[in-house]
């Protein structure tokens, strides 16, 4: 609601004066219309000094009962059944795995046995296809940095005769500068000036690309929406059945919050309105981080696992002019690599905050079999490993022998943080952590073939060359080595 009052005053002259550079600067770069108003909602409410946060008086935390459990839910797999030949799968595709080093599509990077999570998805797909003896289109939505790679990836791989492409791309934002909120300009890299806006902007996409007045014309009523670096999550009959046979507008998938989760995004119900709110970390005030990280308080998070009714997305869409999501305003310097280069505010949304934008959207609490995402080294080695293993239908999931909670994993950043130097230290794989409670790796450690690690293991390599732990080692305890 708020979204829609910024946007009445985004007619003021004085915000017309300051958003004109930007207006023109995007317009430039032929980006729709749509995208510049979106754009300069977001812009007016900076302008009133909106921050993007949500208080802890404005919500109030979910009960259990609140949210029904995934096991429960068995009755609906038939109905699931009967409205795959209606349902598209969304893979979000934009992330560059700038955490781990690198400037090209993280679903390119090997995953588990050698096959990365693009080649592991394009498996999920025809598996399921197979399997369901459904068309489930499957489509990526690509920002502009990932779109090239992906596509060189995929080339010769269509959606059959059901005539939904493959992919879309996600749009830009210019970056604001902090001091006086006029576009950033960075003449020896222009492509620095923008950010992609997050994946909030699924939504306007899905508009301004044709592809949701396609789905809808070509008789496809329901979208899986989940990201490409979380192969646990993928398409399940019983969870399809239940929007389908409710007739929910919108479905978020969120699993139980343990202190491993503390900082991600948590579900709760705001006050004003009584609908679901989705709450990122970006969005709490400084003082309430301490009840933000509380997992007792905020029991669930969001896995970033979605099911919407796209027929209610249009209409939401259309009756907002956009899709109303909370600001995320996030600081950074214009230069990401150059902490001296001038500071900057991305104007960013989260996909998971439209589930206040639906009446009656609902949350389901998953098992943690469908939540596997990797975002730094310490959790690819972790995916890696024979903690997590390989389904027949092409799904990431956590190994069966495995009882405890997983272990705790801290790679030295110094050698460990990208990822081409986590593969020069792990050329032969992960090793076995099956068997352990906490991996510590403090130096520049090489690591050989079926490597095992036993309990809680510490490898220390204090000196200037590089240790090797040799093939078939068994680490307990505190290792010095080198």
């Amino acid at each position: 609601m708020t979204l829609k009052i910024s946007c009445l005053n985004a007619q003021d002259p004085a915000v017309h004066t300051m958003f004109k550079p930007f207006a023109l600067k995007m317009e430039e770069h032929r980006i729709p219309s749509i995208v510049i108003n979106v754009f300069k909602c977001y812009y007016t409410q900076i302008l009133q000094g909106a921050q993007g946060k949500l208080r802890d008086a404005d919500i109030e935390p979910l009960g259990d009962g609140e949210v029904p459990a995934y096991e429960d839910l068995a009755g609906y797999i038939e109905a699931g059944r009967n409205a795959l030949a209606h349902t598209v799968v969304i893979k979000l595709n934009g992330g560059l795995g700038t955490s781990m080093g690198l400037e090209r599509a993280k679903s390119l990077i090997p995953v588990k046995d050698g096959h990365s999570f693009l080649d592991i998805i394009l498996r999920q797909g025809k598996l399921l296809r197979k399997k369901y003896k459904s068309s489930l289109p499957l489509v990526f939505m690509n920002s502009f940095k990932t779109h090239r790679d992906t596509m060189l990836k995929v080339e010769g791989l269509d959606n059959g005769d059901t005539g939904i492409p493959m992919a879309f791309v996600q749009h830009m934002y210019p970056k604001i500068l902090e001091n006086d909120l006029s576009p950033a300009e960075w003449p020896e890299n222009p492509e620095l000036e923008w950010n992609p806006p997050g994946h909030g902007d699924l939504y306007t996409a899905l508009v301004t690309s044709g592809l949701l007045a396609k789905l809808l014309d070509h008789g496809y009523r329901y979208a899986f929406i989940s990201n490409s670096d979380n192969l646990g999550a993928v398409m399940d009959s019983r969870l399809l059945g239940y929007i389908a046979s409710e007739r929910l507008p919108f479905l978020m998938e969120v699993a139980r919050r343990t202190h491993l989760d503390s900082k991600g995004g948590h579900l709760a119900r705001l006050k004003a309105t009584g609908r679901l709110a989705l709450r990122e970390l970006a969005q709490c005030m400084e003082n309430e981080l301490g009840s933000f990280a509380d997992i007792e308080r905020y029991r669930y998070f969001n896995t970033n696992s979605l099911w919407v009714d796209l027929h209610v997305l249009e209409r939401v869409f259309v009756e907002n002019l956009m899709m109303p999501l909370d600001l995320i305003l996030n600081p950074k310097t214009l230069d990401p690599r150059d902490p001296e280069s001038p500071p900057v505010l991305q104007v960013e949304t989260a996909m998971g905050s439209a589930i206040s934008a639906f009446e009656n959207a609902r949350a389901v609490l998953v098992p943690r079999t469908r939540f596997a995402p990797v975002k730094t080294t310490q959790d690819l080695l972790l995916v890696m490993s024979d903690c997590y293993l390989r389904t027949k239908l092409e799904t990431i999931e956590q190994n069966p022998a495995r009882r405890t909670p997983m272990p705790s994993i801290s790679l030295d950043k110094k050698f460990y943080k990208k990822i081409d130097m986590f593969q020069q230290r792990f050329p032969k794989g992960a090793p076995s952590l099956l068997e352990c409670d906490s991996f510590a790796v403090e130096g520049d450690v090489r690591f050989g073939r079926h490597v095992r690690a036993v309990g809680d293991v510490r490898v220390v390599n204090r000196s200037f060359r590089q240790a090797k732990i040799a093939d078939g080692t068994l680490l307990e305890g505190d290792v010095i080595c080198g």
